[in-house]
């Protein structure tokens, strides 16, 4: 594999219940909405009656084919704004039905691969903060259409926990992975929600004290059986491809922390013998699996980031730096370092007009 090696590229990604929302707002703002589909070689009439997810290189090619189309960098923020909560599907459910905002933070991060594998979100504890994190891991190069997508997912994310809250209530805060563009203001929206530009890694951080707010619709039987249909939609995932299953919870895992296999088969509710029969049968095995895993992270944290290559190492489970450079020889064919100077002119720049998208170095 070259320095010039793309994340890997999942055939079918976003559900197309996103690419009709855009169409519609498209429709509102009186743009002609023909051009703007067949730019990504999509028909109105198909769109409107296939539900099989769209690829990730059809969505970029929506999405800037809207932007320039509206002439609003910020489209996502007004896509994810309107995003209704049956657009969720089972997710949005059992968010509206949970007991506090805890739950509803830990529903996004067991099921949001039921509905959106472009970014998984996890959760993790900032304990000297007294803060949770619900950090989304990008799993996808959205490339021109990166700041869109995470406009939408977030503003999406913060809507729906208004509707099970009735509020966006104080305490609330967004690290953003990106540079503040010219348009910020357009965040306010969201107030008393306050964004910090130029994070390391995406993050909605939630401090303890509205940790225990009440859902408007809490509802225990309701949101159990909610919780069991989500369960089953990731089994029938898991049925599907056993070796994507297993990919997305090597995604998911919190930096510098991956599974064993005898880990991850009880993930997966399977013995290990069981795993790796399965997994063989669709043509893989754990280890690669887990190589391609560190391989997307690797490139992401170095491509996307500022953060000094021992910690990426350690974000691997590598604390070796020297085994570090070995091992990136033998993924990509340069060192840490050859890669982040073959590849960050070209990368790190944002693709949406006046977006900037800048990573800054990590702060202490």
């Amino acid at each position: 594999m070259s320095a010039t090696a793309r994340l890997p590229e999942t055939d079918a990604l976003v559900h197309p219940v996103y690419a009709r929302m855009l169409r519609r707002l498209l429709e509102q703002a009186s743009v002609e909405t023909v051009p703007v589909l067949a730019a990504a070689g999509l028909d109105a009439q198909a769109l409107g009656q296939d539900e099989r997810p769209l690829s990730l290189e059809t969505t970029r090619r929506l999405v800037v084919a809207a932007m320039a189309a509206t002439g609003r960098p910020w489209l996502g923020l007004d896509l994810g704004g309107q995003t209704q909560v049956s657009m969720h599907g089972l997710i949005g459910y059992a968010a509206l039905t949970a007991s506090s905002l805890g739950d509803v933070l830990r529903v996004f991060a067991r099921y949001s691969t039921v509905r959106n594998e472009a970014l998984v979100w996890a959760l993790e504890d900032d304990a000297g903060a007294e803060q949770t994190l619900l950090v989304g891991r990008e799993c996808a190069d959205w490339g021109p259409a990166r700041g869109f997508y995470l406009d939408t997912v977030v503003a999406a994310t913060l809507r729906l926990v208004e509707a099970a809250l009735g509020e966006l209530p104080d305490g609330l805060s967004v690290d953003w992975p990106l540079a503040a563009p010219p348009w910020s203001t357009q965040y306010q929206r969201f107030a008393p929600v306050r964004f910090r530009f130029g994070a390391p890694v995406l993050a909605l951080r939630a401090e303890a004290r509205v940790l225990t707010m009440a859902c408007l619709g809490a509802d225990p039987r309701a949101h159990a059986t909610a919780c069991r249909a989500c369960e089953a939609e990731l089994r029938a995932l898991a049925e599907r491809s056993l070796s994507r299953r297993v990919a997305g919870l090597l995604r998911s895992q919190p930096a510098g922390s991956y599974p064993s296999l005898t880990e991850m088969a009880a993930l997966c509710e399977l013995g290990p013998r069981t795993l790796m029969r399965r997994l063989a049968a669709e043509g893989r095995s754990f280890q690669a699996l887990l190589d391609e895993a560190r391989q997307a992270r690797a490139l992401w944290l170095l491509r996307h980031t500022r953060l000094p290559v021992e910690e990426v190492a350690a974000q691997l489970g590598l604390a070796d730096t020297s085994n570090f450079s070995r091992v990136m020889r033998r993924w990509f064919g340069c060192t840490p370092g050859d890669l982040r100077r073959q590849t960050s002119a070209a990368t790190d720049e944002a693709a949406q007009p006046g977006y900037t998208a800048t990573p800054s170095s990590r702060t202490t």
